[in-house]
Order: C-alpha cells, then sequence, then structure tokens
C-alpha cells in the first residue's frame, strides 16, 4: 500500500468515527411554535373572513326573507258598483249581480233606490225582476193599487194611504185575495215595517193581474202559464217617514228551490238616497 493510500484510508476512517452535533431542541421547539402561531392566525383569519361572509350573507338573506315575505296591510274588500236596473222586455239579467233600481222620487225631486242582489241563472228584466216566469220581487212606492178585478183593464185605486200600517190594510183587501198571515209590525230591511202574506187569484186571460202602478209602471204578477194562484210576501217598509213596498211572490206551483232563489233576493234589499 502505498503513502496516498494509507493516507486516504485514515482520513475515510477517521469521519465515520466522527458524530452529528446534536439538535438544538431549544431552537427547535421555539421555531416549531412560531411557525404554529403564523398558521393558526392565517387559520384564525380565513375563518374570521368565513364567518364574516356568512354572517353577513345570513343578514342579507334574513333581511330579504323579511322583505319578501313582508305582508301588506289589508285593505278592506272594494264593493263592486251596482249595475243600473232597467227594463230590457224580459232579457237575461247577469248572474251573481247587484243592481240598483229607482224605487220613489220626493216631492223636491230626490231618488231614492235601492240595491238587490240576484244569485243563479234564470232573472229576466221587466219592470220589476222575473224569475223563470215562475215569480219575482219588486220594490216600489205605491202610487195606485188594485182595484175591480185586479185586472190590467180595470181602473187602479189611486188613493194610497200615507202610512206603512195603512197601506198594509189596504194591501189586505187586494181583489180576489185571502189573506194567509195577517198584517203584523216587524223590523225589516233596517227599518220599521209591517209584513202580510196574501194567495191572489191572478186569471185575468190575456189581461194580467196588476198589483200596482209605481215610477218604474205597471207591477205584474201574471207571466206564466201554470198555476192560476200567485203567494205574495209584502213588508211595507216605512223609510225616513216614506212607506215603500218590498214584495217577493210566487205561483202556487213554483219549485222550492226557486221560491228560495227569490226569498235570497228579497232579502237582499237595502234602501239607498241620493
Amino acid at each position: 500500500m502505498t503513502l496516498d493510500e494509507q493516507l486516504r484510508a485514515a482520513l475515510n476512517q477517521e469521519a465515520d468515527m466522527v458524530q452529528a452535533p446534536a439538535p438544538d431542541v431549544d431552537r427547535l421547539i421555539s421555531g416549531g411554535t412560531v411557525r404554529r402561531r403564523r398558521r393558526t392566525a392565517t387559520r384564525l383569519g380565513v375563518a374570521a373572513a368565513v364567518v364574516a361572509v356568512l354572517v353577513g350573507g345570513g343578514v342579507y338573506a334574513a333581511t330579504q326573507l323579511e322583505s319578501d315575505s313582508a305582508v301588506e296591510p289589508a285593505q278592506p274588500p272594494s264593493t263592486p258598483t251596482p249595475s243600473v236596473y232597467r227594463d230590457t222586455d224580459g232579457g237575461l239579467m247577469d248572474p251573481d249581480s247587484t243592481y240598483r233600481m229607482l224605487v220613489a222620487i220626493d216631492d223636491g225631486g230626490v231618488a231614492m233606490n235601492a240595491d238587490l242582489s240576484f244569485d243563479g241563472i234564470g232573472w229576466h228584466s221587466y219592470n220589476f225582476p222575473v224569475l223563470s216566469a215562475k215569480g219575482g220581487v219588486a220594490v216600489f212606492q205605491p202610487l195606485a193599487l188594485a182595484a175591480g178585478t185586479g185586472c190590467v183593464s180595470e181602473e187602479p185605486n189611486r188613493e194610497v194611504a200615507e202610512t206603512a200600517p195603512a197601506i198594509a190594510q189596504q194591501l189586505a183587501q187586494l181583489p180576489r185575495s185571502t189573506v194567509e198571515q195577517a198584517p203584523t209590525p216587524v223590523q225589516a230591511f233596517g227599518h220599521d215595517a209591517v209584513h202580510l202574506r196574501v194567495r191572489i187569484d191572478k186569471d185575468c186571460g190575456a189581461e194580467g193581474y196588476r198589483l200596482a202602478e209605481t215610477v218604474r209602471g205597471s207591477h205584474g204578477i201574471s207571466y206564466g202559464f201554470g198555476s192560476n194562484e200567485a203567494v205574495v210576501d209584502f213588508w211595507v217598509v216605512d223609510v225616513d217617514g216614506v212607506p215603500v213596498v218590498v214584495d217577493a211572490w210566487h205561483d202556487g206551483d213554483t219549485p222550492d228551490e226557486l221560491v228560495d232563489q227569490i226569498a235570497r233576493a228579497a232579502e237582499s234589499v237595502t234602501f239607498v238616497a241620493d
């Protein structure tokens, strides 16, 4: 072995015998703590930002939800304007509608009207509403009442009483009538009234039976060709000193469902002063 080889072997052996220096534990712990603090701070910052976004978004969402779901104050239902009631020679009326009808005109020219509601189909417009030619309703201040035979060719009685009880007594004495319920004081349509019911033999042939004359013209009860009898409920109402008649009539053979429909129309009457 040459000298160079001996020297290199010795140096290698010495290098293998040299131990690596012990690690600086304190420095490593301190460095790791700093790194952990940096990572924690970074994570906390990111988390805080996420929370801020979530909270802000939640507030926005809640605000939007509250805004979107806010209930507006309830508005009172609008009352449709009643249609003006007109005689259309038997034309069909609009179903489930309310009509305003002229009832009277006082000495000063002030009109009194009545609103009536009609449900279902089959109502026809004459001087007063008629349901399927089997009955009807009327609201009027009587200018004259049936006299003689009660038929159209007879001159009516124009000496109409001036109070509700007195007019009720006149209605109880209509031609060819039988009183089924005597005149009785009642409260009706928000006013003092007198109610009575009569059954009338209305067989006048082609003429028809006329109950009264009114500002709307004649009020008859002869539209169909079935029963010769009609049942009439009268209410003579004192409307601020003006006696007004409301009546609901039907033929003797009118089906119950039509009688009920006529009664509902009569019950709907409300008085309106212009």
